[in-house]
């Protein structure tokens, strides 16, 4: 190696020249990515998705820059929506709580709406109950009535045994009355779950006799309470009526989750019991449109039952994270 004493510039080969220093951290270096600075240097990470900034590099942990192969950020990209924070659904998206959380308002209007859109089904299928229901009480009070015309003029040990059949008769008529009655309202919930599922809806669907055997269970235990707290007046009544409030979700159960009756209770009262607040708002706001429709010259019951049936099933598709078709 020869001393360069002219004004020739040394080549680039001369080892006894130095390098130039490296280009300023996030300045472009000829479209070759920086090296991130080294753990600790106090140098900031460059800007993702800037020159120097090596679009497409992975950002270091703990960067609010997402993954590589995220939208956001590019040319009409957004941020999926899973990963966007609660509050911030993309716009024109329905308004969505967080699970477990029941919206009251929102429940309402969903209900109004998909009855809305499946009021033929409803109401036919409601008539139809209603023509159920009747024919069975003409013919059971009918039956009743005959029999107490025939044995009410006997005297001694038979009209005391024609009592005891009659008393026995109406309380069998009661029972099928009662159980038809929880019939009746679960077709509604049955429904309601059909359409929170985002299936179709027919009126025919209402007399499907799935989980038959377990809704009868139900009614058999619930008319046995309803038995014992009438022999306590008042007190009775108000027991059953917080009978009523925890066994709340016990058909919506037996429908949604194949549930035994028993089950069934129990699961209703652990969803009662883990929003007091809610569970008696929700209760409350059924009752109400169920005493609406029936004091509508009970024709309006119609509409009360469906809607009263989609508002419990949205609030316990909310509470369990179900689904809940928009």
């Amino acid at each position: 190696m020869t001393e360069n004493t002219g004004g020739t510039p040394p080549s680039d080969d001369d080892a006894s020249v130095p390098p130039p220093p490296p280009p300023a951290y996030g300045q472009p270096t000829g479209g070759v990515p920086p090296t991130p600075p080294p753990a600790g240097s106090g140098y900031p990470p460059p800007a993702y998705g800037t020159p120097g900034g090596a679009p497409g590099a992975y950002p270091p942990p703990g960067s609010p820059y997402p993954p590589p192969g995220s939208p956001y950020g590019q040319p009409g990209g957004q941020q999926p929506y899973s990963q966007q924070p609660y509050g911030q659904q993309p716009y024109g998206q329905p308004y969505v709580p967080p699970p477990g959380q029941v919206d009251i308002g929102a429940g309402f209007s969903w209900a109004f709406t998909k009855f809305g859109q499946n009021w033929a089904a409803f109401v036919l299928g409601g008539l139809a109950w209603f023509v159920v229901i009747i024919v069975v009480a003409v013919i059971g009070m009918s039956l009743v009535g005959g029999v107490a015309a025939l044995t009410g003029g006997r005297d001694g040990v038979a009209g005391a045994a024609a009592g005891v059949g009659a008393s026995i008769g109406i309380a069998i008529f009661v029972a099928l009355v009662v159980l038809l009655l929880v019939l009746f309202s679960a077709a509604f919930i049955k429904a309601a779950l059909r359409v929170a599922d985002g299936r179709a809806l027919s009126a025919d669907y209402l007399f499907d006799t799935s989980y038959l055997a377990q809704l009868v269970v139900l009614a058999l235990i619930l008319g046995a309470v309803g038995l014992v707290a009438s022999l306590v007046p008042i007190i009775g009544q108000l027991a059953f009526v917080v009978v009523g409030f925890f066994v709340f979700y016990a058909v919506v159960a037996i429908v949604d989750r194949g549930q035994s009756a028993v089950e069934a209770i129990r699961t209703s009262v652990a969803l009662q019991t883990r929003d007091l607040g809610t569970g008696v708002l929700v209760y409350l706001v059924v009752a109400v449109v169920s005493w609406i429709g029936s004091a509508v010259c009970g024709i309006g019951v119609l509409v009360s039952l469906p809607v009263g049936a989609l508002i419990m099933v949205y609030a316990y598709r909310r509470l369990t994270g179900g689904q809940i078709a928009a």
